[in-house]
């Protein structure tokens, strides 16, 4: 009963933490994939999770195709895979590829990149999110940060190329605070509900720092669209 009542608790801690850390991306998500025409065909890298859940929800409803790729079976995926290595037998035949919270795993980004842009049809889309200031994750095979600048080296053979930061500097602060409850340490988890609530209490505040100085020099990650 114990295990079960800790379990249900760290759930609910885990959950609180996402939402506060991934703010700025499903806003941005919702809008790109509101954006995909009906019967275009998607290639979503990194398959399950509330992404996956989501693009297939807006597949749904405004009728495009997704085929998901993932180098772990037990996602799920249409496709066991490396998206570095992955032979497709074919070129130019997605018209939308996305790539949230995945770049950072990949063991060879600058070849996940140059095999994305060959995917895509002329004029097709990458949707892209990274973190940049953020904690370890799904360790071992957390491998990379990148600044604007370095997206912007890999993608630069792309048009249109959009780099913004997800959120300010303020809610960087907050969010490595608030992820210290991935801990799983007694400690980390017996303070784990006061974190969430200074976290909470911290929002007003840092939406007021951030607007006093507005700066681009923090930020927990970049969402960047592009098109081929």
């Amino acid at each position: 009963m114990l295990k079960k009542i800790h379990k249900k608790f760290y759930n609910s801690v885990n959950y609180a933490s996402k939402q506060i850390s991934r703010k700025g991306i499903y806003s941005f998500l919702e809008n790109e994939f509101t954006q995909i025409q009906a019967k275009e065909k998607v290639l979503n890298v990194g398959a399950g999770g509330d992404i996956g859940l989501l693009i297939n929800e807006y597949a749904q409803k405004n009728d495009f195709q997704v085929v998901s790729l993932d180098i772990d079976a037990q996602t799920n995926p249409d496709i066991v895979g490396d998206i570095c290595t992955y032979n497709f037998g074919d070129k130019d035949i997605f018209d939308c590829i996305v790539v949230c919270e995945v770049l950072e795993h990949v063991s060879l980004p600058h070849l996940a990149i140059e095999q994305i842009y060959t995917l895509l049809k002329q004029n097709g889309r990458l949707i892209l999110t990274v973190p940049f200031i953020f904690p370890l994750h799904c360790r071992p095979y957390d491998y990379y940060r990148f600044t604007k600048y370095g997206l912007a080296f890999l993608l630069k053979k792309f048009r249109y190329l959009n780099i913004i930061e997800r959120n300010s500097w303020a809610d960087a602060i907050n969010v490595l605070i608030l992820r210290l409850v991935k801990e799983k340490r007694k400690k980390t988890i017996m303070i784990a509900p006061f974190l969430i609530t200074f976290s909470c209490l911290l929002i007003p505040v840092n939406w007021l720092f951030a607007k006093i100085i507005p700066t681009d020099f923090i930020t927990t990650g970049y969402v960047v669209t592009a098109k081929k």
